[in-house]
This record gives C-alpha cells, sequence and structure tokens, in this order.
C-alpha cells in the first residue's frame, strides 16, 4: 500500500470536503505515489477508511425526496408546514432552502452538523416513512491530478510523446486508444452533443463555438462569479487561499479542468493550432457544476438532468438535450441516492453518463461511477499498466488513457518521460483568474474519462439509435486486452479494471457497415462511361437498407450521377480534372458508413506526325520530337521500336548517329503522361546508299572521297546536309 502525500491530501481534504477523494491541487512531482500491488489493499479495508469522517466535517443542507404517498412535493406554501413536520421527525431544526430536480429538494440544518451526525439524522427520516431518501448534500471535486509545470517539445499531436494517447498502439505505446484509424469512419457529426458537468469552460482559440449551457453553481462564495446560478457556463477560476476549503488546506491555482476536459472531447482538428480532441465534430454543452472547493452534490443532480432535458424548478429547459454526459468528477462512499436517482432518470431519456472512478489508487470505485447504470472509467498509462492513481472495482466497465505512471512501474516519475507520459489538452496561463490560450498537461481518470465520452459520440455519430446497453456492449467486445504485464492482468485483479483497454477504432468498426469499393480511384478517359462500385455489409447480419452516392461540392465541373441510390452508381466523364464521390451505407439499425472514391479525367498526350526521314548511309539522323496534353501534364518518351544504334530520350530526341546499312526501318515512339500512354507514333526512316567519290588530290595532304552528313528537323521538317571527308583507307569487301 501507499503512504505518499496522495491519502496525506486526502485526508486534509476529508476535513472539509466530506470524505472527498479527488483532488484540484497539483501534488509536487516528489510526492507522487509510488507502485503497489493493488490486489493487496483489501476491499473492505478500503471502504471502512473511505468511509471514516474527521471530527470536524462539517455538513449544513440535506437532499431529501418525499415519499410518493406525501405527493413527492413541498411547494412554497406547505414549505412551513413540512419542515416544521420534518423537523420534528429528525429532532434538528430545517428550512427549505430550495426544490431540486426529479421532485428532490434541499433542506438546510440551522446548526451544521459532522458527516456521522447528518447520516444519523437522514437515517432517521428515511426511517420514519415519511420520505423516499435522505442524505447530506456532500461536495464533489475534480477527478485530474493537477497540471505540470513541465512542457513538451512538441505540443502537437504529432509531437514526442505528443498526444501519444489517441496514437496506434505500438510496443512503447501499449496504451493508445487507436484514434488514428477511427477517424477514417468519421469524426463526429454536429447532430450528436456531449455534455460536460465541470468546472466550466474557457473560450480557447482551438474549441468550436459552445452550445448555450448552465452554471449551476448555487454558492456565491464558491461561484467566483460574483454570484450563484446563471446562464453563463465560463470558467472564472477555481483557486483558493490556504484554509479557504477547511483548516489546514493548502492554497491552490485555477485548474481549468473543465477546459482539459473539453479540449480532449471536441477540440478543433486541423486548424494548425495546439493538438486535435477525440470527436472534433460533435456539439459541446457547458454544464458548470464545480468551483471553488468542489461542487455539491445538489447542484451536479440538477446539472445531469437539466444536462439531458430534464425540467429543474427555476431554471430554463436546456433546449440541446445531451446524449452523453461527462462526470469527471466524484466522491468516496457509496451511490448516493440523489446521484442514482438522476442517472435512473437520464438514463430513461436516453442519456449515456461517463463517470471517472476516482484518482484514490484503490480497489473500490467511488460515487457516482458506482451508481448503477452510470459507465465507469478508470485509467491507464502508455505503457497500457492501471495508472498507479485509477480507483478499480467491479463497477468498472473500461480503461482509457489517463496518462502517469503504471501501477508496477519502477522509478517513475509523472511528466514527459515515456512511461510517465501525461495527457495533453488545453488550458489557461491565468494562476487565478483567467488569462490566455494555452495547453495543459493533466492525468488522471477525468480524462480518461473524457476519451471514453468522445469515442461514444463517435460512435453515435455513425450510429444514433443505439442505446446505452448497445453503446456498453461493443465498447467491452471491442476493448483490447491489458499488457501480460500489467496489473490488471494479474489474477487477483481480474474483473476490477472493466473489460479492457479503449479501441476506438475495434468500436467504430463494430459499429458500423463495412464497405468495399471496387476502386477507391480511377482514371478515365474525357466522354468514358465511369463505374462506382461498392458493395456492403454490416455486423451483427443487419441488412443495408440504402446505399447514396454524391459528387463532392468541390469538384471541377458539374456531374450527373446515374443510379445514386444503388451499389453501383456511374457518371459520363467531363473534359478535365479531379472529382471526388462518397457513398453512405446505411442498415437497418440506423448505422451509417461513409467511404469515398476519387476519378481522374485525364487527357493523354497525342504525338506530332512526323515525315518519313531518309539518310544517306553512315550518316547521322537527329529527330527532336513534339507533343501536346490538354491537361499541361509532363510528357515522357519512350521507345517502342527502334534500328539498331538508334536512341531516344525521355524529352523526345530521336538519335542514330550513324546510320548503317542501307535499307529502310520502322520507327514507333509514345508518350505517356502520370496516367496514360499516346496513341503511338510510327514513321520510317530510309537509310540511302552513299553517293559516288570524287577524284582524290595528289599530295601526302591530299582528300579523299566526300559523303552527305543530314540532320532532319522535325519542326519544320527541314533536311540540313553538309559534306563530310570519307575515310582514308577503307578494307576490302573480302580481305582476309
Amino acid at each position: 500500500m501507499r503512504t505518499s502525500l496522495l491519502r496525506s491530501s486526502q485526508r486534509a481534504l476529508f476535513v472539509f470536503a466530506l470524505t472527498l477523494l479527488f483532488f484540484l491541487s497539483t501534488p509536487s512531482l516528489s510526492q507522487s505515489p509510488g507502485p503497489r500491488l493493488k490486489a493487496g489493499l483489501p476491499p473492505g479495508a478500503i471502504t471502512s477508511a473511505s468511509s471514516a469522517s474527521p471530527p470536524d466535517a462539517q455538513v449544513g443542507r440535506l437532499i431529501i425526496k418525499l415519499h410518493p404517498t406525501r405527493g413527492g412535493k413541498l411547494s412554497a406554501q406547505l414549505a412551513h408546514q413540512e419542515h416544521g413536520r420534518l423537523s420534528a421527525l429528525a429532532s434538528a431544526s430545517l428550512s427549505v432552502e430550495r426544490s431540486l430536480s426529479g421532485n428532490s429538494h434541499l433542506l438546510r440544518l440551522a446548526q451544521p452538523l459532522s458527516i456521522d451526525e447528518a447520516r444519523s439524522l437522514s437515517a432517521k427520516l428515511r426511517a420514519s416513512g415519511e420520505v423516499e431518501s435522505a442524505e447530506p448534500d456532500l461536495l464533489m471535486q475534480a477527478n485530474a491530478m493537477s497540471p505540470f509545470s513541465l512542457a513538451p517539445n512538441d505540443p502537437a499531436y504529432a509531437g514526442s510523446p505528443g498526444q501519444w494517447h489517441y496514437m496506434t498502439p505500438t510496443a512503447l505505446n501499449a496504451g493508445g486508444a487507436d484514434l488514428p484509424a477511427a477517424w477514417d469512419l468519421t469524426l463526429g457529426s454536429g447532430n450528436v452533443t456531449v455534455a460536460v458537468l465541470d468546472t466550466g469552460y474557457r473560450p480557447h482559440v482551438d474549441l468550436q463555438a459552445m452550445l448555450p449551457g448552465y452554471d449551476f453553481v448555487s454558492v456565491a462564495s464558491m461561484s467566483n462569479d460574483g454570484n450563484g446560478r446563471d446562464a453563463d457556463a465560463r470558467d472564472p477560476g477555481d483557486y483558493v487561499v490556504a484554509n479557504e476549503c477547511g483548516s489546514g488546506a493548502a492554497a491552490a491555482r485555477s485548474s481549468w479542468h473543465g477546459t482539459h476536459v473539453i479540449g480532449t472531447i471536441a477540440a478543433l482538428m486541423n486548424n494548425g493550432l495546439y493538438g486535435t480532441g477525440v470527436a472534433p465534430n460533435v456539439r459541446l454543452l457547458p454544464v458548470r457544476v464545480l468551483g471553488k472547493c468542489g461542487g455539491y452534490t445538489s447542484d451536479i443532480v440538477d446539472g445531469i438532468r437539466w444536462a439531458a432535458g430534464l425540467e429543474v424548478p427555476g431554471v430554463a429547459k436546456n433546449l440541446y438535450p445531451a446524449r452523453i454526459i461527462n462526470l469527471s468528477l466524484g466522491s468516496a462512499g457509496g451511490c448516493s441516492a440523489a446521484f442514482q436517482n438522476a442517472i435512473n432518470d437520464v438514463n430513461a431519456a436516453g442519456a449515456i453518463v461517463v463517470v471517472a472512478n476516482g484518482n484514490g489508487g484503490y480497489d473500490s470505485v467511488n460515487q457516482p461511477a458506482n451508481c448503477n447504470g452510470a459507465l465507469a472509467v478508470t485509467a491507464h498509462s502508455i505503457d497500457g499498466d492501471n495508472a498507479d492513481y485509477a480507483n478499480i472495482g467491479v463497477q468498472t466497465v473500461i480503461s482509457a488513457p489517463g496518462g502517469g505512471c503504471g501501477t508496477l512501474a519502477s522509478g517513475c516519475t509523472p511528466g514527459m518521460s515515456v512511461n510517465g507520459a501525461v495527457v495533453y489538452s488545453l488550458g489557461n496561463t491565468g494562476v487565478s483568474l483567467p488569462a490566455s490560450d494555452t495547453y495543459a498537461l493533466k492525468r488522471g481518470t477525468s480524462m480518461a474519462t473524457a476519451h471514453v465520452s468522445g469515442t461514444i459520440a463517435l460512435m453515435l455519430s455513425m450510429n444514433p439509435s443505439m442505446s446505452r446497453s448497445e453503446v456498453i456492449s461493443i465498447l467491452r467486445s471491442s476493448a483490447r486486452a491489458f499488457p501480460a504485464s500489467s496489473a490488471c492482468a494479474r489474477a487477483d485483479n481480474q474483473g476490477l479494471c472493466g473489460a479492457g483497454m479503449l479501441d476506438a477504432q475495434a468500436a467504430l468498426r463494430s459499429v458500423a457497415p463495412v464497405i468495399w469499393l471496387a476502386r477507391t480511384s480511377q482514371v478515365a478517359s474525357p466522354g468514358a462511361l465511369v463505374a462506382l462500385d461498392a458493395s456492403a455489409s454490416s455486423p451483427g447480419g443487419h441488412p443495408i437498407i440504402s446505399y447514396t452516392w454524391r459528387a463532392a461540392a468541390s469538384n471541377p465541373s458539374a456531374v450527373t450521377l446515374l443510379n445514386p441510390s444503388s451499389p453501383n452508381a456511374s457518371f459520363i466523364a467531363p473534359a478535365r480534372g479531379t472529382y471526388q464521390f462518397t457513398l453512405t451505407v446505411t442498415d437497418d439499425r440506423g448505422a451509417a458508413s461513409t467511404s469515398g472514391a476519387s476519378v481522374r479525367v485525364n487527357s493523354v498526350p497525342v504525338l506530332q506526325a512526323v515525315a518519313n526521314p531518309s539518310v544517306r548511309a553512315g550518316g547521322a539522323l537527329k529527330l527532336i520530337l513534339k507533343v501536346t496534353d490538354a491537361d499541361g501534364d509532363k510528357a515522357v518518351f519512350h521507345p517502342l521500336t527502334l534500328p539498331p544504334g538508334a536512341s531516344l530520350s525521355a524529352a523526345g530526341v530521336f538519335s542514330w548517329p550513324y546510320a548503317v546499312p542501307v535499307g529502310s526501318y520502322d520507327v514507333s515512339i509514345a508518350a505517356s503522361d502520370h496516367d496514360g500512354s499516346s496513341v503511338p507514333l510510327n514513321f520510317s526512316v530510309s537509310v540511302t546508299a552513299v553517293a559516288a567519290a570524287s577524284s582524290a588530290s595528289s599530295g601526302s595532304g591530299g582528300g579523299g572521297a566526300f559523303g552527305d552528313e543530314c540532320l532532319w528537323l522535325a519542326a519544320g521538317w527541314m533536311l540540313i546536309c553538309r559534306q563530310r571527308r570519307a575515310k582514308k583507307s577503307c578494307k576490302h569487301a573480302d580481305a582476309s
């Protein structure tokens, strides 16, 4: 078991945060937890330790839900009557602070109680039969380890290690989520909305415009924006001074935690800035539920219901209900009734709640990840080992990249070393209040949860009709096995780490129909009938119900597709240009895949004709050939048939330096561009006999016979000849 400052920090947080296990402050690298085998932590002992309450922890409010026989409501008109009876039942003075979503209510205690006293009081109310549920209003906190001062050499996606957490797995990066292959299928759809319940967001150059969100932090002193709840979900900062969150609590800079989580889910792609997100084309709904010192359960459950489009008293209805609700937050202990009821409600409304397991390093999952219906996520490091801070337990569905050191790593320091690589996403330079856009490096189950939410958004982009159970089934069945050397591969940890490591491409291929294109790219001639042929099948044998071919709007000229709603479409090729087409295939579940095909319309080179040239035997012939190409492509010449001793350069120069013997010779030449070859150019060369020699002059320097050396120029078809001196000595034809 670890004895590092991580647990010391937890004990300090217990004092002011009601058994909190998650952190916003940054532990120094020297204080990072050391490796330990999670199987060595008895679950019973952990549960006991987690539920122990420090004597000075205080609870000021209760969340209650009246029994259905009481109507489930606590109206303003009945407030005094009801709370008076509840006060009598609880033997404590209670007042109604406000109504909550889900027919629940927030009651304020006249005097704060310890956690044990508040739980005892809640149990007394439940036992009375007057209320269906009653529990303390506990603080939750962001589920991430804090940013590091270390900066990567290259903050871009393909840096070193860059966004390793997205990469295709390798021997040195067993923990990558394999997103490049998934992005070949989809980058997400604007029809899918992901709600991020966190510290809010900072407007960032690498983020799309947010949907209209909401700030549910109701306590003004925690909100840090001068008021309580409002329609502005921007993050004003969550910095705290020493002792602000409880006696002995350390000062902490603003975390900008929500911005980091949002960036992991959907930072912009291919804009040349920072990194990218898992699902850059989906929509984001920011819901602020955490402020200074964390956030109360009552605010979070209202935020959960509002994000799914359900009613919340006093708050305008959300017009953009989310299919995915990301909760990178939590607290120790079993699932509370407030969280369970909220998750039940939003699951029934069709939303999927993705929750971080927690960063305590325990063999137990914290709330609300341990609630029924929550999709609980643990974290692994770059080597695929369970992260040393990440909680595991029987509720865990899957593990995703969270960064930091693995449980079994030796000598690992969280940072930018290979085995301690952290998760790169967006941030802000402000120490307390917002300042400039930047990137941030964090580790935690918060980061892992964001990867899973983004992947589910990609899945729903391909098949929006998928249910929560179908999503979880595919995530489990497509998960990649933990490395044999990892803690989660140990027999004593079986069943505690989920189905394996997130594999985005495998998940998406389990969702979408598979398309086979007869040709992904082809070349056609102008005026030709071009075939676009495909076939498809869908996982589970689901029938394909539609094929839709579309021509890209960016094509150089309009084309008319024939049979665009069949597997086999076609079109008449225009004069020139490269044309792009997409095929979308949909099965009977609504699952869809899109693939693309490219057609280049190419005009082949055309060679200019050559008049049949002649040359005297022993003479030299040189031809400069000409070519045209309607597309402007550079042509390369190549010989098909040449006389012995002749040559053709790639630039089109035919050369026969010594044309012999007398006779007629066929020449065949072609020219080609990148995509096609010309019609062959054929001509004949005549080699004629040498003219009779003239009388030789006397004297030692006397001349001999003269012949003709001729040069044919293809341009203008001119014959230029000059005399040359014949050789002085020749062998007789029958010389031995």
